[in-house]
């Protein structure tokens, strides 16, 4: 797995044209097998950063993929998670006739100070502490988790988990860590007085998101690549459910009191709502931005 980004790319305008209205990125899987890239967009207004590109890819084996974006942006960056470290990434700029105008530079993410930023944000939303007091943090490139005990503020060490942990969540009272690998589509599952991993459990494509109801001991994990939502028995380890939901799946919120799960479906713009106890979708709530 590789975590790439252009870094920051300057596209200002000099008498009403811009070095590139639009981006062409060409992907090609070098791979034996089929390979995912999720693709992200961002601009800035000011020093608030927008995302405003997310796609998730298939590539087959020799594939060439083109995919061209709006890049009318004063400044724009593109950041790409790849499942395997044998996809190449082209990214070029094109004006209003279509014609090459750049050839930007693709590098690993913790080698732009943009890409770090990023990282750095994306971990502090997935730490978690357990029953132990200790704190999780992913390492999407690394394919591990870290450690960090939480009483004295150290390093413990690092878990070995799937390919491009994504997701993390915990239920304190079974003391268990759940971590969505979103390269390898399941699902690790970590003691947590241990720290190693009891048991793995394939999931859907792309696993994203997870959220954890600790009353019913119930795991929910997004499905990114297969619109889905795939429902774990906390006890056996077992897949017990998929529920299909809409496009692009990614975030999971669990009222344990109601027993409802809310589901962001990041694509087609909605909430999906399902009923934990019969796991069945009973309502769809359209955003208006």
């Amino acid at each position: 797995m590789a975590s790439l980004t252009t870094g920051l790319i300057e596209n200002t305008g000099v008498s009403g044209l811009r070095p590139c209205s639009t981006i062409m990125v060409r992907v090609l899987n070098t791979d034996l097998i089929n390979a995912t890239i999720r693709i992200s967009g961002y601009y800035w207004v000011g020093t608030t950063k927008k995302e405003y590109v997310l796609d998730l890819l298939t590539v087959t084996p020799g594939e060439v993929s083109n995919n061209n974006y709006y890049a009318q942006f004063d400044i724009f960056e593109f950041q790409f998670i790849t499942s395997s470290d044998a996809i190449e990434i082209s990214v070029f700029g094109k004006d209003d006739a279509g014609n090459s105008t750049a050839v930007y530079n693709v590098m690993p993410a913790q080698l732009s100070p943009i890409g770090m930023e990023r990282t750095a944000s994306e971990a502090a939303k997935m730490t978690i502490p357990n029953a132990l007091n200790r704190i999780y943090v992913l390492n999407s490139g690394s394919n591990n988790i870290s450690v960090i005990d939480g009483t004295s503020n150290t390093f413990i060490g690092n878990v070995i988990v799937g390919s491009g942990p994504f997701g993390i969540g915990a239920n304190q009272i079974t003391n268990r860590i759940y971590v969505a690998n979103f390269g390898s589509n399941n699902v690790s599952v970590i003691d947590g007085s241990s720290n190693r991993v009891v048991t793995t459990i394939t999931v859907g494509s792309n696993p994203v998101g997870l959220g954890i109801n600790p009353t019913t001991n119930k795991i929910y994990v997004t499905n990114w690549g297969s619109r889905s939502v795939s429902v774990i028995d906390g006890f056996t380890h077992v897949v017990i459910a998929t529920i299909m939901v809409d496009a692009s799946p990614e975030g999971v919120n669990v009222n344990p009191t109601t027993n409802l799960i809310y589901i962001t479906n990041h694509s087609s713009n909605n909430v999906s709502v399902i009923d934990g106890s019969t796991n069945s979708v009973i309502a769809i709530v359209n955003l208006v931005n």
